[in-house]
C-alpha cells in the first residue's frame, strides 16, 4: 500500500464512521496512482462492510462502487473536512438478513418514504411489492438492477448518485 493510501484509507474510513450509526466492519480499496490521489482524483474505491445502521436501515452486508471521484484531497491535508467535487453515481449490492429487513420496514426514513403507517409484510411477495414500491418513489434518485427475496432476507444492486459537497 502507498503512502498516500495508508493515510488516505483512514481519513476516508473516519469519515464514513461518522455518516453511519453504526457499522461492525468496514474495508476500503482505492485504485489509482499516488500522483492522481493526491490530486484528488481516484478513479475507483470499493468500500465494503457489513453490521451497517444508516438513519434506521440496518444492512448485513454492503459493497459500494464507484468511479471518477474528484475529492479536495489538498484542503484535507490542510486540515479541512473531506469534500466531494463532483457528483458521483455508485453501484450498490446489498444484503439484508430477515431481521434487519423487518428493522428497516420500521424505520422513520423507510415508513416516511412509504406511507405513515405500513401493514407488517411478512411473505417474500409482500416484502417485494413494498420493496418495488419503494424504489418507485424514490424515482431518479435509484436505479435497481436485481432484488432478489427469499425466506425473508433481500438482495438488491442498484445504482445511486452522490451530490458533490
Amino acid at each position: 500500500m502507498s503512502v498516500v493510501s495508508s493515510v488516505l484509507i483512514p481519513i476516508i474510513k473516519l469519515w464514513l464512521r461518522s455518516q453511519v450509526e453504526h457499522i461492525e466492519t468496514i474495508e476500503i480499496e482505492i485504485a489509482g496512482k499516488s500522483r492522481q490521489i493526491l490530486s484528488g482524483d481516484i478513479p475507483k474505491a470499493t468500500v465494503i462492510g457489513s453490521g451497517a445502521k444508516y438513519q434506521g436501515l440496518s444492512v448485513t452486508n454492503i459493497d459500494l462502487q464507484a468511479e471518477a471521484i474528484h475529492l479536495n484531497i489538498s484542503q484535507i491535508i490542510k486540515g479541512d473536512q473531506l469534500r466531494l467535487l463532483d457528483p458521483i453515481r455508485v453501484t450498490m449490492d446489498v444484503e439484508l438478513s430477515p431481521e434487519d429487513l423487518q428493522s428497516c420496514l420500521k424505520s422513520p426514513i423507510f415508513l416516511e418514504a412509504i406511507a405513515s403507517d405500513v401493514p407488517e409484510v411478512k411473505t417474500d411477495d409482500e416484502i417485494r411489492s413494498l420493496l418495488e414500491m419503494l424504489v418507485h418513489k424514490l424515482g431518479d434518485e435509484f436505479t435497481l438492477h436485481k432484488l432478489e427475496i427469499a425466506e425473508g432476507s433481500a438482495k438488491c444492486r442498484g445504482e445511486f448518485a452522490i451530490a458533490a459537497t
